[in-house]
């Protein structure tokens, strides 16, 4: 029995792939240290990676176009080995919406509301999240319209303010970065918010139409990594070699709008984007996490988990970072390893393997 009834359309779909992906705007500043001027160039073959292994989730998908990527593993691997892929995924969808939580939380504490504690933050902003996730997928989805125009704007608006400020010559010498570090930040950029993109497995069944599937997936990343180089270069054109030591280039390269001692002080703007991209960031986590809980044990709703999973994902949060400076180390040292049997080698393995053995079988073939 389907738990999620909801439906979203194929353009729904790419809009929320596409927000999802803005929301790793800020999140990746920590890689502008490793790849310094050449960062551009790390988000370019980064997307090339990242198209190249969304086309095997995409396939997965295609193959299995009525069930959810647990769905997946309990008929390639069977009820047990399924369960234990399925838990892995479950927890790796909800240490990654942890530490979204956390990145927003620092971000609010550090540049918006430094004497506020982080606690009753995480609350307002995980309470309106698990409001739309109680409401299910197409409530997410229909959100995505409006924050897609709103971010689009945004960025447009604050790169056209800043091209006067702008010196194109900070982009050069080109691949003045060693090789490791340009290998790293491709990595990151694949990674953290690229690959993330497995998470739409749990989402994809509930399209209208499977077979645009491909294509509302891959224009989503297109579009959502044509900001990121768009934001990228822009920091690094404005703030040159401030932008390797900056906590955030984006808010730093924001501070440089001055017009006729008026339009200053645009921080609102950064604040504005990271408020809406973060929530359909940590909503579809939260959504997928949920989801997923309530099909391993076998539960007919997921609402009466929601808020359980809400409260304990603020709880870790407040934990799991000593520091901001333990999640810049931790996320492009540590993570992007941890994140590659997830993003990588199960995804592909399961394509392998569901092809071998000739699986979905039609009904009433023998399975044997």
């Amino acid at each position: 029995m389907k738990i999620e009834k909801g439906i979203i359309s194929s353009s729904q779909l790419m809009l929320t792939v596409l927000c999802f992906i803005q929301g790793a705007n800020l999140a990746i500043a920590f890689i502008y240290n490793i790849s310094k001027r050449d960062t551009w160039i790390c988000i370019i073959t980064g997307y090339i990676i990242g198209f190249i292994i969304i086309l095997f989730y995409i396939a997965l998908a295609q193959k299995f176009s009525d069930k959810n990527l647990l769905e997946i593993f309990d008929c390639i691997y069977g009820p047990y080995l399924g369960k234990v892929f399925s838990a892995a995924y479950i927890l790796f969808f909800f240490f990654i919406m942890v530490q979204n939580l956390y990145f927003f939380g620092n971000f609010w504490l550090n540049y918006l509301m430094p004497e506020t504690p982080m606690v009753p933050i995480l609350i307002m902003f995980v309470f309106v999240c698990a409001w739309a996730v109680r409401n299910g997928i197409e409530v997410i989805a229909r959100c995505s319209f409006l924050f897609v125009i709103i971010t689009a704007a945004l960025v447009v608006a604050v790169t056209v303010l800043l091209i006067k400020d702008m010196k194109f010559a900070n982009l050069l010498p080109v691949f003045e970065t060693p090789f490791m570090d340009l290998l790293q930040g491709t990595h990151v950029i694949a990674a953290i918010p690229l690959c993330e993109v497995v998470v739409f497995l749990m989402i994809i069944p509930y399209t209208n139409n499977i077979k645009q599937v491909k294509r509302s997936v891959l224009l989503g990343l297109t579009l959502g990594s044509t900001q990121l180089l768009i934001t990228v270069i822009r920091d690094i054109t404005v703030l040159g070699p401030l932008a390797y030591i900056a906590t955030s280039p984006p808010f730093g390269a924001v501070r440089q709008i001055d017009i006729a001692n008026v339009l200053t002080r645009l921080d609102i703007v950064i604040a504005i984007g990271v408020l809406l991209t973060v929530f359909m960031k940590v909503s579809v986590y939260y959504y997928s996490i949920v989801l997923g809980i309530a099909q391993t044990l076998g539960l007919k709703s997921y609402v009466p988990i929601v808020v359980p999973v809400g409260i304990l994902a603020i709880s870790v949060a407040m934990q799991f970072f000593s520091s901001a400076i333990d999640q810049v180390d931790i996320a492009p040292n540590i993570w992007i390893i941890y994140a590659i049997p997830f993003q990588l080698i199960i995804p592909v393995l399961s394509l392998i393997i569901a092809k071998m053995r000739k699986l979905p079988q039609k009904q009433g073939e023998d399975m044997r």
